[in-house]
């Protein structure tokens, strides 16, 4: 599978109400280790860390 399908399929569940904050953590892990594998680049890497953080931003807003 696509790290860029793996990374958006991840993202994805983590907007749901349902999944824990904490995947965050989980999604940041595997970002890292995407850049340090270089199966994505710095770009893509800061790209998906946004988004990330938007959406970790999203979900306190929420609670």
């Amino acid at each position: 599978m696509s790290p860029h399908v793996l990374i958006d399929q991840m993202l994805d569940a983590l907007m749901h109400p349902a999944t824990s904050a904490c995947f965050a953590t989980d999604i940041q892990r595997q970002l890292t280790e995407m850049l340090a594998d270089q199966r994505i680049t710095i770009e893509e890497f800061n790209h998906y860390c946004g988004r990330l953080n938007k959406i970790v931003d999203g979900r306190k807003e929420v609670a």
